[in-house]
């Protein structure tokens, strides 16, 4: 029995690895050339495995770009709680810090990998779904709405800290999270083949526009 639970650990230990290798791989090939001009084959190479041996783990190229964006939106939300957990603490002492910091974790993934969070806003858009596996469906709905719902919570306490103005807490979250997918895809189609002081100078610009609206002080 001790044997075969140990060559059951070594056959999932091994499949974690063709994970893992398939997801870098992935990686590089679709940060060099993008996901429409990514082929499987090219992914396959770069891992060093078949072809049958992906399409076992991700059904579809869509499959293993959504996995690679899982873990971004994973990290939003690790950064959303830690707001939330620092406001509960009472250690904002400004909703202007609070705001930016809300805004930024957004921005921040946007600067730090476009291919990640641009993939990640076609999901969310009417008319650009693709067919998921249900695993991989289900993370990134449960993700993003654990985001929004964390979103809505920051919202709630700072509006009774007086660190917010009053207002619909999900729809205001929904305007942050809206703005930043518009802002970034301006980017992309007008401002993308000039600096990143651009970008910044628009983030700023930004920000700036939500403090007048809803922060307090």
């Amino acid at each position: 029995m001790d044997i075969k639970n140990k060559l059951k650990d070594r056959k999932l230990k091994e499949q974690e690895k063709k994970v893992d290798d398939i997801l870098a791989a992935a990686k590089r090939i679709f940060s060099q050339k993008g996901f429409l001009k990514t082929t499987m084959d090219e992914i396959a190479y770069e891992a060093a495995l078949s072809k049958p041996t992906i399409y076992k783990f991700f059904p579809t190229k869509e499959d293993l770009y959504f996995s690679l964006v899982i873990p971004v939106l994973e990290d939003c939300l690790k950064q959303m709680e830690e707001i939330n957990l620092t406001l509960q603490l009472n250690i904002y002492s400004t909703g202007r810090k609070l705001l930016r910091d809300i805004a930024n974790v957004f921005f921040n993934k946007y600067k730090e990998d476009p291919h990640m969070f641009r993939i990640g806003q076609l999901f969310q858009q009417a008319g650009m779904l693709w067919s998921l596996d249900k695993k991989t469906d289900s993370a990134i709905r449960d993700v993003s709405r654990a985001i929004m719902d964390e979103m809505r919570s920051i919202i709630i306490a700072a509006q009774t800290r007086r660190l917010f103005r009053e207002s619909d807490a999900r729809a205001t979250a929904k305007i942050i999270m809206g703005s930043v997918y518009g802002i970034t895809q301006l980017h992309d189609s007008k401002l993308g083949s000039k600096s990143s002081e651009t970008m910044d100078k628009i983030i700023e610009e930004t920000v700036l526009f939500f403090e007048r609206a809803i922060v307090f002080n």
